[in-house]
């Protein structure tokens, strides 16, 4: 049986336009929308779309992505469902066939994602980054030199299904048994870095990249419709910070520097958006 995550928070009507993308699915078994402690009337809506296939619950402990992850991984496996797919609200599959071709390979890897297309391009994967690599991403303006660092080469996907270290977790397919071992994602982190960890707490091993379907990933559309961007950068900058000590074993002075950085742009994009609310008065 095939399990299908979604995590909503004040996004209702993004999520019910997955369901509706999804619900007829012959290839999934059970719907789980994790409603992530919305403050708007999301639950209520959500409410309605509950049937035999689609289960609607509210998490009331916080509004970390992992948590809502954890908490519907948690719900499939006490109802004897191993493997699920997990996404985002603003994620939009163009037929039955994608989630098929993933399914027929579910004995093959332990975390599995496509190929995501974006408005800015096409993710396929990625290196886990080093502290020095998180350094260099945390510094204002100067970071758009070194977002490519731990990318692979383009040679490197000539193969429709192969291993990377990292897949985008806006959209990815697991093995709910073997991600419980480790304590599936990690819930102390709010929105970024998820897939990293999940990555060291494999040790980069069981996770592939199915290099011949691709879902869209309309990226960001919930968390822009709830957070201005000096919000976002600080869930950011906290979210490496973290990884970097937790699980990178960061020392005390590429730490400090990723602080200082941090304090720099937050109060450098606080501006940016006093500057534009000043100006759409």
């Amino acid at each position: 049986m095939i399990g299908f995550v979604i995590v909503n928070y004040n996004d209702a009507k993004t999520t019910i336009k997955l369901l509706e993308n999804i619900k007829d699915y012959s290839c999934i078994d059970r719907i789980v929308v994790v409603d992530n402690q919305s403050t708007d009337d999301s639950f209520q809506v959500l409410n309605a779309y509950e049937c035999d296939k689609i289960k609607i619950l509210q998490r009331s402990d916080g509004r970390e992505f992992g948590k809502g992850v954890n908490f519907g991984l948690r719900y499939l496996k006490d109802q004897g469902i191993f493997y699920s797919f997990v996404s985002n609200s603003d994620v939009e599959i163009s037929k039955e066939e994608v989630l098929q071709k993933m399914i027929q390979r579910r004995e093959q890897a332990i975390v599995m994602g496509p190929v995501i297309r974006e408005h800015s391009g096409y993710n396929r994967g990625w290196k886990v980054p080093s502290n020095l690599q998180l350094l260099l991403l945390s510094i204002p303006f100067f970071y758009r030199f070194f977002l490519s660092m731990n990318q692979y080469s383009d040679d490197y996907y000539s193969k429709s299904f192969l291993p990377v270290e990292v897949v985008s977790f806006c959209f990815f397919f697991v093995s709910i048994l073997d991600l419980e071992p480790v304590g599936y994602l990690d819930d102390q982190v709010f929105l970024y870095f998820e897939e990293n960890i999940v990555s060291k707490k494999l040790k980069k091993q069981g996770i592939y990249l199915c290099n011949d379907v691709e879902v869209f990933h309309n990226h960001s559309v919930t968390i822009n419709k709830n957070l201005k961007r000096s919000r976002k950068y600080k869930a950011l900058s906290q979210s490496r910070r973290y990884f970097a000590r937790v699980y990178n074993d960061a020392n005390v002075l590429i730490l400090g520097l990723m602080w200082f950085f941090e304090v720099v742009s937050i109060f450098l994009l606080r501006v940016v958006d006093f500057l534009k609310s000043r100006k759409a008065r």
